[in-house]
Formats: structure tokens, sequence, C-alpha cells
């Protein structure tokens, strides 16, 4: 028997988040690229069994959100005024990635050793495994990274 990396909790939560339309928000998209929905699956260290992944969820304007691969949710992050600044920073930058990212119908969870990106605008979820080969995911990941500093997110 395979033993389940994942709770049926948090890939409900992780699945209801990448779900969440623009629309939904009462949001006026300016253009094709902006982003307002980021989610990144990260790669914990732990010797914990189901509880090696986290998700950094990001709404446009509104909410921080870490959900924890056993099922656990960390809402109200945004409350922090420096992590704020940081998600606000992410969705006015990360535009600049989507040009090597791939625009996706596929969002099921996986495990990886890297950090897994999904943006979304009003054309759907772009995603990409960030590798840390190319300028621009580097960046990306350091976008994401200034967030979950702020809130003291553990890798």
């Amino acid at each position: 028997m395979a033993i389940k990396e994942v709770s049926e909790r948090y890939l409900e939560l992780r699945q209801n988040a990448l779900d969440y339309t623009f629309e939904q928000m009462n949001l006026q998209l300016e253009n094709d690229k902006q982003v307002y929905l980021a989610v990144f699956d990260i790669p914990v260290e732990s010797a914990i069994i189901g509880n090696k992944t986290k998700t950094l969820v990001l709404v446009f304007g509104l909410n921080i959100h870490i959900y924890c691969a056993n099922g656990d949710a960390v809402t109200g992050l945004e409350q922090n005024a420096k992590a704020k600044q940081a998600m606000q920073s992410l969705f006015i930058s990360c535009p600049q990635a989507l040009d090597e990212m791939t625009l996706t119908h596929k969002t099921d969870f996986y495990e990886s050793k890297n950090v897994r990106a999904y943006l979304k605008t009003r054309k759907g979820v772009y995603f990409k495994e960030l590798t840390g080969e190319t300028k621009k995911e580097r960046f990306l990941e350091m976008l994401m990274r200034k967030v979950t500093e702020e809130v003291n997110f553990r890798h």
C-alpha cells in the first residue's frame, strides 16, 4: 500500500484556490497578462510523512494563505503589512515570467523537489516548475520567497 503524501483536505483547499475566478472577486483586469492569483507548491524539509509540501496561495489584493499537506491551513497572513507589500510586489512583477510559462488546464498536485508555480490570468493558468535554469524563474522564486520570509514560512 502506498503512503499518501498529502491529505484530501489539502487537495481540496488547493483546488478551490486554483478554481477561484476574477469574476467571483468582482475584479476588472486591465489586460491578459494581469495575474490575480498565484499558487506555489513548495517542497519542505520534514521527517514527518504527509508534511513534505506547503502551498502558498496569494489572491490579488486580498489574501495570503498557506496550506499544509496534512490539511492544516494558515490564513489571515495578509494582516502582516510587510507580507502584503511583498505580495503586491509579486503581483506587479510576476507577469514578466509568463512568457516562460505554459498555459495549462492541468493543475493536479504532484511531488517534486522544485517549487511549482501557477499564475492565473483571465486567459487561464500558467504553469512552470521552477528549476532555477533561467533568470525569470529565479526572479519569480525570489518574489515568492520574499512573501514567505515575511510570514516566517519554514522551507
